[in-house]
């Protein structure tokens, strides 16, 4: 073995004693057999502990096989290092603990941690035994070592009764105690690029492994029977959009059981929070959220390293650059970057407006004159920018006529206040609603209209106390990743969940079951009302809502008019409500009667 391949280990946290090519000869092989067989490339996603330049030496040929790994080449250190300085804290509390490591790739990540929390013992459950073991099998063999390294099939790394089985973990008590245990720690990796079927998407995606952790975490079963436990959980950025949405136009039925029952936060984002996304909240809005979480960092003495900072951090510490629209209440464009890059190129004179004429010289171009590519998307960008602008100003004054008509609202149900003045200001609000929306149908367009509806509703789910959305409750800005730092290149993000210390919403079995298909048939229509609920069935709203008070008490985030709250607003109070209203309710549904489908099944052979 060379001097380099000696010392390049110990640079990157491996075992010294690494047999590279015979490593190169299994992935080889094993690559070679996937495609001689013609089914797809291997494609499994595990983080790595090899820098990016690592793999362009040692498997250059390696592109059917996806390895993340934060490298150092973004910032002096790691986004691991980073991640666990920020987590380092709150884990130290499971010092002696018991760590289950699912897919830890080659085990940087899983060394890390292992260093900070010193587990009794260290389960590595790897599937890719053929792949991973040269990297592996010496942490294992180690004298007096706590790994254990385990190569089980991929639909058994998630069954605890394997653990059991195999003497890892003792039974569980079937007391089913609601106390967090620090006893177990989860370490896991869902991250795949590509996904080849709707089975595999099944059983690997972060959506299904969270959607089942939901479930155990109220039933106290799977993991949990011996108390909830905590899982750092690393997958594919793009997956994160119904799990922890910054929006309520991304939530979902996962995200609204994920409120219930866990405190998730993101450590690690490959998302720098500005980019144009198809959905998103106004530029006033997210500002706010951000002061807001810059005064919980500051006070809790936190800070981001330099290079893991998002754009929308920089602009709110007066460092970033202030992009064109980002001073309005206008969403921000992926486009608005670009404008701002071509604006600065015109200015220093990289390009000129048309062939042959230099920048400013001509202030008016002549007809049938040709537009360099560059000037001629400057000047559509900039048309768009105004055309938005003009937009965006009515948007605002009906807005701010919209948070009059909230603030009587709520001064209309003091109860210091006596019939006659609660019914004054209530016939006020109701004339107000009516000015409002008839302005609404006098504006021309409907993308006015329907960005009125979006952002109203979003700044009310702000307003809230607490925010509606766990992302606006979050105690500091995620560390920003980036794609380059994972081979090939990729988005990941890194969450905690946590388990809430006390579930205020506890359900049965079969309550759990019905919670899932009552909420899958509401969100099928998540911008709408809850009039809805008669499309489950007929004189359901009727009488389902007066048995919810939440719902029209504006200081639980509802609506004196429940009509004009949408399903997409709905609080882990409102929604469990709802469930108890309809369990009550003589002539709901049965549950073999609701639409099967394949996202509402759930296990119902769990007892109550």
């Amino acid at each position: 073995m060379s001097e380099r391949h000696r010392t390049s280990p110990q640079l990157i946290g491996v075992p010294g004693n690494l047999d590279t090519r015979y490593f190169l000869r299994q992935v080889r092989a094993f690559v070679g057999r996937k495609r001689s067989a013609q089914k797809r490339p291997f494609s499994v996603a595990r983080m790595t502990p090899y820098p990016v330049s690592y793999w362009q030496l040692h498997v250059p040929n390696l592109s059917s096989r996806v390895e993340l790994l934060p490298s150092s080449s973004q910032s002096s250190a790691t986004g691991t290092d980073d991640a666990l300085k920020r987590l380092g804290p709150s884990l130290r509390a499971y010092e002696g603990c018991t760590i289950i490591d699912i897919n830890p790739g080659l085990g940087l990540w899983s060394s890390k941690v292992h260093h900070l929390v010193k587990p009794q013992q260290h389960i590595l459950v790897e599937p890719r035994a053929s792949l991973f073991s040269p990297h592996l099998k010496p942490l294992a063999d180690q004298w007096s070592s706590p790994y254990q390294l385990l190569h089980w099939p991929e639909e058994d790394v998630w069954e605890p009764d394997r653990y059991i089985a195999e003497g890892l973990l003792p039974p569980f008590d079937n007391s089913k105690s609601k106390k967090p245990s620090q006893r177990i720690l989860i370490l896991a990796n869902t991250a795949r690029p590509g996904l080849a079927t709707a089975d595999q998407t099944r059983s690997t995606s972060a959506y299904r492994k969270l959607r089942t952790w939901c479930e155990d975490v109220n039933l106290s079963t799977g993991f949990h029977a011996g108390g909830p436990v905590r899982m750092l959980l690393w997958f594919p950025d793009r997956e994160k959009k119904p799990i922890l949405p910054r929006t309520i136009q991304y939530r979902s039925k996962l995200s609204l059981m994920l409120e219930m029952t866990s405190d998730i936060e993101e450590i690690v984002s490959a998302d720098d929070m500005l980019t144009g996304k198809k959905k998103m909240r106004d530029m006033g809005t997210e500002l706010m959220s951000e002061q807001r979480v810059a005064k919980r960092m500051e006070e809790a003495g936190m800070t981001i390293p330099d290079g893991r900072r998002t754009e929308l951090y920089e602009q709110v510490e007066g460092n970033g650059k202030a992009l064109p629209g980002s001073s309005t209440g206008v969403r921000m464009r992926h486009w608005h970057k670009e404008l701002h890059d071509l604006q600065q190129r015109f200015q220093s004179g990289e390009f000129a407006q048309s062939d042959g004429i230099e920048p400013g010289i001509v202030k008016r171009l002549q007809r049938g004159a040709r537009l360099t590519p560059e000037y001629a998307r400057l000047v559509e960008l900039e048309r768009n920018l105004k055309h938005i602008a003009k937009r965006t100003r009515l948007i605002e004054e009906l807005l701010y006529e919209q948070d009059q008509i909230d603030s009587l609202n709520a001064q209309s149900i003091d109860s210091n206040l006596g019939e006659s003045q609660q019914a004054a200001l209530q016939a006020e609000v109701q004339e107000r609603k009516k000015r409002l929306q008839e302005r609404l149908d006098k504006t021309s367009g409907s993308h006015t209209r329907d960005e009125f509806k979006i952002f109203r509703d979003e700044r009310k789910a702000f307003n809230m106390n607490p925010p509606l959305l766990q992302w606006d409750q979050r105690k500091a800005d995620p560390l920003r990743a980036y794609n380059t730092e994972f081979y090939p290149e990729a988005g990941l993000c890194l969450v905690d969940v946590e388990p809430k210390r006390t579930l205020s919403y506890s359900m049965t079995g079969m309550q759990a079951t019905t919670f899932s298909v009552l909420m899958t048939a509401l969100w099928k229509r998540s911008t709408e009302n809850l009039s809805t609920l008669d499309n489950v069935t007929p004189g359901a709203f009727d009488a389902i809502i007066p048995k919810v008070p939440a719902l029209t008490d504006p200081s639980r985030g509802g609506e004196r008019d429940v009509l004009d709250l949408p399903i997409q607003r709905l609080t882990p109070e409102m929604a469990y409500g709802i469930l108890m209203a309809w369990l009550d309710w003589p002539f709901h549904l049965d549950l073999a009667d609701f639409p099967q489908r394949g996202d509402t099944k759930l296990p119902f052979s769990r007892t109550e």
